[in-house]
């Protein structure tokens, strides 16, 4: 079976922003661009706004992934979905989101699509925020598979479709604005045509909607995809779990609990690395302890008396300890920034 994959924005008002955050040391796009390859989708169509984004995507790219850009237009997918609907022409598809990531495989989920599959799998969980009701468009795509979750469900932001689906209803998808993409059209266009709808429950999915939580939420899911690495060594440091440490990186003294990545030419010097940190390229930490934490290329973390816990330092900042008197506080804090003094 030919399998294709498209990704859309998401939801968030900045269609860019979300699938350019760095998480496990790579772009959102990227981890979703490394779903799709090993989920067996041999071409990807990708309807994401400009440039810096099309290089990204270009950058991340698996190797043997063939990677077409569709054109965008602000605000309006309709002229995008019309080019996927006729680049994907037969095929099944995987449609994802560029910003968001499940927080399972891919690739059992895409294997829905085999044999005699439905036309349309929507994908469903359980919302991070504890709502106690299930939305009206969730009910409706319920209704329509003939579904009985149990339970407030939220609709993912990824959606399988069947050989032909999207030529043949790909028209009836709205786009929502901040909402993201409205499958109900779609699935009523399939459901009149005499289509199989089918709903499954995934652990979860999580988007890149601008906060620290959803930034560090999105992190955790992806180092608890990372592979466990070949044996490394280990002389003068305690490595425990599923730690991933580039070849050029140089860890002395050090405790890293797993899972955590340490990124091209960092330095992790006397310091202890819990888990759910990602250490970007070129990073320091010394003397630190950093647990649950994003450090972004550049950053150095140096001998700052504490544990730096659920934190997001971003590229070339500097964090450390000063000893010249008068002591005090001093930040530098940008704007929309958030500080948290415990």
């Amino acid at each position: 079976m030919t399998l294709k994959g498209l990704i859309l924005p998401g939801g968030c008002a900045e269609p860019s922003d979300g699938a350019l955050q760095r998480v496990a040391n790579r772009p959102v796009v990227g981890h979703v661009l490394a779903e799709l390859a090993g989920a067996g989708v041999g071409e990807v169509l990708v309807a994401l706004p400009g440039e810096e984004l099309r290089r990204c995507v270009e950058e991340q790219r698996p190797p043997g992934l063939r990677v077409s850009h569709l054109s965008w237009t602000e605000g309006d997918l309709s002229r995008s979905l019309a080019g996927a609907a006729e680049a994907v022409g037969g095929a099944a598809c995987v449609v994802h989101a560029g910003d968001g990531l499940l927080a399972q495989p891919l690739a059992p989920l895409a294997a829905l699509l085999g044999g005699d599959s439905p036309d349309l799998v929507t994908l469903v969980h359980r919302p991070p925020s504890g709502a106690a009701s299930i939305g009206l468009a969730t009910r409706r795509l319920l209704r329509m598979a003939g579904s009985r979750e149990e339970g407030p469900v939220e609709v993912a932001g990824v959606f399988l479709l069947g050989p032909g689906a999207l030529r043949e209803a790909g028209g009836a998808v709205r786009w929502c604005g901040e909402r993201g993409l409205d499958l109900v059209p779609l699935a009523e266009r399939l459901a009149e045509a005499g289509g199989a709808i089918r709903v499954e429950r995934v652990r979860g999915w999580r988007q890149a909607g601008g906060s620290t939580a959803e930034l560090l939420e999105l992190n955790r899911m992806a180092l608890d995809a990372l592979c466990p690495p070949e044996a490394q060594a280990t002389e003068g440091n305690r490595i425990e779990g599923n730690v991933e440490v580039h070849a050029t990186a140089c860890v002395q003294s050090s405790t890293i609990v797993g899972p955590a990545i340490v990124g091209a030419g960092a330095l992790v010097l006397d310091s202890y690395i819990g888990p759910y940190t990602s250490i970007g390229a070129g990073a320091r930490v010394e003397g630190a302890e950093v647990e649950r934490s994003i450090v972004l290329e550049g950053a150095s973390i140096t001998h700052i008396g504490g544990r730096l816990v659920a934190s997001v330092v971003g590229r070339e900042a500097r964090i450390y300890r000063d000893f010249s008197l008068p002591r005090a506080l001093r930040v530098t804090v940008g704007d929309g920034d958030e500080v948290a003094l415990c």
